[in-house]
């Protein structure tokens, strides 16, 4: 067993991210993970200042990275978002799947740490943009209330927790995530009178 610092902090991670995928954030154990990567507590004190700070180390980048690019293409929208929304799933998809464990991390295993509230942080900046640019009226005059709107978004995101928390193949996810954006349109399409 090598006691290179650079080799012990790789196995601290990897053990980190199963006993995490395993008890989740909040009952995970660092003397746990340090046994596990054969490393001593305070070797992984050395690395990692806090449970946080490991939890972060292994999801901090690709969910950053996700936020930005959802932000972006949020703020450049220039008109009503469900059909950039709908299309806008795919990259979302992609990114997740290829960064599968994080996202499976802060989707199914964060509840105690900050990431607990990521997908909440992404339906907020999604309802910002629907509430900008839906049409002020909707099918028969009626107007889209903001609780609608709020129910409509977080809703979305719940679905893509549910295909990463019961593990789907990608391929099960866009056939799943294709039925969704049907699914959607057609009642986005009825409610705007289209």
């Amino acid at each position: 067993m090598s006691y290179s610092s650079s080799q012990t902090r790789n196995r601290i991670l990897e053990c980190a991210k199963e006993e995490f995928l395993t008890m989740g954030f909040q009952k995970a154990n660092l003397r746990s993970i340090a046994n596990q990567a054969k490393a001593t507590t305070g070797a992984l004190y050395n690395h990692f200042k806090n449970k946080e700070v490991l939890f972060e180390a292994l999801v901090e980048e690709p969910a950053q990275e996700l936020l930005a690019q959802f932000k972006e293409r949020h703020e450049s929208l220039t008109e009503f978002p469900e059909n950039d929304s709908l299309n806008g799933t795919d990259w979302m998809l992609d990114y997740i799947y290829d960064h599968f464990d994080a996202f499976r991390l802060i989707f199914c295993c964060s509840e105690g740490h900050q990431y607990s509230g990521f997908l909440d942080e992404l339906a907020a900046i999604e309802e910002s943009a629907y509430k900008k640019h839906l049409p002020s009226s909707a099918h028969a005059g009626e107007p889209v209330d903001d609780f609608f709107i709020h129910v409509v978004c977080a809703s979305g995101f719940r679905e893509l927790y549910e295909v990463v928390s019961h593990n789907l193949s990608k391929e099960e996810a866009i056939h799943f995530m294709n039925k969704v954006k049907q699914f959607r349109m057609a009642g986005w399409k009825e409610i705007l009178g289209q």
